[in-house]
């Protein structure tokens, strides 16, 4: 789609002075962002996205990116909109489940630190998951949009290229990403992925004794409230480390974990093996494993 769209481009005679706009999910803002940073290298682009993991996350921030077979996102570039227009009144279209997925991002956004939007969603992330029009017209499911697209956007303008704070946001997203590749990008949606890393990062803080026993057992309650992360995903733990071997987050052959503590979070690269591993565990729903799998990592 991104070399059909580039061609396209090429045969309108498209220029540099000319703004893409990109209407839709977060698979299509995120391609549309890598055409308007890759083409004649470099056009204009506005974001609207139509979905709640978008108007939350997916089409803020600049990063513009395309699957491969091998990882998420893999091929990509950092990529500014011009401007960003989240229109709430697009979400009462969407399905149920999308929806609900969506909340997987909501609670690692207050995970991050604000307990207000945890608290907004444990009142009303219910009724936000079932679509409920009360929910639109008593203004909560717009504050959430809100508040989660504003902390990625103050987290983002100071640290635009992930050298350093933005690297939270990745919150759940490495065993996520994992389990999202090795079900080929088909059968999981990305919120119900991070649902899944978030149990799995809650864990690996448990093992590690970053975080509180009652900080995960909320944070796990209220996923089971909203329906996310429950049912095991139909891939294999073996499956779900060998992706994760291609996660960006590697530097020099160790990968960096963000684990949540009681009030936020931290970065760690020296997370052993054993807790990896029951990470994975507890993202995949298993019982408590007692043998440790190594996560790969690439020469």
């Amino acid at each position: 789609m991104v070399e059909q769209a580039c061609r396209e481009l090429a045969r309108l005679h498209v220029d540099r002075r000319e703004t893409l706009v990109a209407i839709g999910g977060g698979a299509l803002t995120d391609a549309a962002g890598f055409i308007a940073a890759s083409y004649l290298r470099g056009v204009p682009i506005v974001q609207v996205p139509t979905t709640l993991v978008g108007q939350i996350d997916a089409a803020l921030g600049g990063k513009t990116a395309v699957d491969l077979p091998e990882g998420k996102n893999l091929v990509g570039a950092f990529h500014q909109p011009v401007a960003f227009v989240a229109d709430v009144s697009l979400l009462a279209t969407l399905p149920p489940r999308q929806l609900r997925a969506a909340l997987g991002e909501a609670v690692k956004m207050g995970v991050l630190g604000d307990e207000r939007l945890l608290e907004l969603i444990e009142e009303d992330g219910e009724a936000m998951a079932r679509g409920d029009r009360q929910t639109f017209e008593s203004g909560s499911l717009a504050e959430v949009v809100e508040r989660c697209a504003w902390a990625k956007v103050e987290v983002v303008s100071a640290d635009e290229r992930e050298s350093g704070p933005r690297m939270t946001l990745n919150l759940g997203h490495t065993i996520g990403h994992g389990i999202e590749a090795a079900a080929g990008y088909s059968k999981i949606l990305h919120g119900e992925a991070v649902a899944y890393g978030l149990r799995g990062a809650f864990a690996i803080a448990r093992a590690l004794d970053i975080t509180t026993p009652e900080r995960a057992a909320r944070v796990n309650a209220l996923l089971d409230r909203l329906g996310l992360g429950i049912a095991p995903p139909a891939v294999s733990m073996e499956s779900v480390a060998e992706h994760m071997a291609t996660d960006k987050k590697h530097a020099l052959g160790r990968l960096s974990w963000v684990l949540p503590t009681a009030t936020g979070v931290i970065v760690r690269a020296d997370v052993p093996a054993d807790a990896v591993a029951a990470g994975i565990a507890a993202a995949l729903r298993l019982a408590p494993v007692t043998t440790t799998a190594e996560v790969p990592v690439r020469p």
